[in-house]
């Protein structure tokens, strides 16, 4: 029997996996560094692609380090469809010389019909700090980090993960829905996700500690999108204290009586989220 909920868990960073009513599995942004690699001391969580058990599609959102340094790995393990905005399939495959026969080149806008959910890609925006720099500058900007320099091809996906970056919407029988927005809070983005009603908002948090109007945007779009049941506020890049963040919100969402409850997820732990969201043991 198909179950009539999605099932939902974070890892860390932007990690993220669904199981689908179908019983299909949608991976996002695998970041499951093993010990002893490059990325572990800054992204472990304890999880590792071992604790993946089926993988039917990947969605990155941006061709970053810190989103897909799982992703060969997950490939060679699953053979997935994966779906990536059409600008970063070049970059990404040569970076990581991944097979292309299974990857999805996304338009942003174009509802992509997979059969057992409905998935909608939207632009979005890294952060204003980075991503309207030359290609140039984007190479030695990233050369601290991947120890490369100039146009290597892990330095052109990082340069293109700046410019390219994509939110979406799932949508699986049953009429759950699913938005997910990661990076600034635009007004084009805005535009695409007002008044969508999730079921379920995941929110990418980016350096609320040093950026403070970053509440005020996060708010904003708790509020815009008019999410019924709850939100989700992702601890990414090492936001100092998210648990406090998550109370703010919800102090200040309940005195505008906004229905919705903001809450930071503990990584592994399944959610199921249906006509009401349930934490697993």
């Amino acid at each position: 029997m198909k179950s009539t909920c999605l099932r939902y868990r974070w890892f860390t960073e932007n990690c993220h996996e669904f199981i689908l009513p179908s019983g299909e599995h949608l991976l996002v942004d695998p970041m499951l560094p093993r010990e002893g690699s490059r990325m572990y001391e800054g992204f472990r969580s304890g999880y590792t692609v071992d604790d993946i058990h089926r993988c039917d599609y990947v969605f990155v959102s941006h061709i970053h380090g810190d989103h897909i340094d799982q992703l060969k790995e997950v490939q060679e393990k699953f053979n997935p469809f994966i779906l990536v905005n059409q600008n970063n399939v070049i970059p990404l495959a040569q970076a990581l010389d991944l097979s292309v026969r299974k990857i999805i080149p996304m338009v942003d806008y174009q509802p992509y019909d997979l059969g057992s959910f409905v998935f909608t890609p939207y632009p979005g925006t890294h952060v204003g700090t980075i991503g309207e720099q030359t290609l140039t500058k984007s190479y030695e900007m990233f050369r601290s980090m991947t120890g490369e320099t100039g146009a290597t091809p892990m330095n052109v996906a990082q340069a293109f993960g700046s410019c390219f970056n994509t939110n979406f919407t799932l949508e699986v029988p049953g009429g759950l829905r699913v938005a997910f927005i990661q990076g600034e809070y635009t007004e084009l983005t805005r535009q695409n996700f007002m008044g969508s009603n999730p079921n379920l908002l995941i929110r990418q948090l980016s350096r609320i500690d040093l950026f403070p109007e970053i509440y005020d945007q996060l708010l904003d779009c708790v509020k815009e999108t008019q999410t019924g049941l709850m939100a989700f506020m992702c601890h990414h890049h090492k936001q100092k204290d998210p648990q406090k963040t998550a109370a703010d919100m919800n102090r200040d969402l309940a005195a505008d009586n906004v229905p919705v409850t903001v809450f930071v997820p503990e990584a592994g732990r399944w959610i199921s989220v249906g006509s009401y969201i349930e934490f697993s043991e």
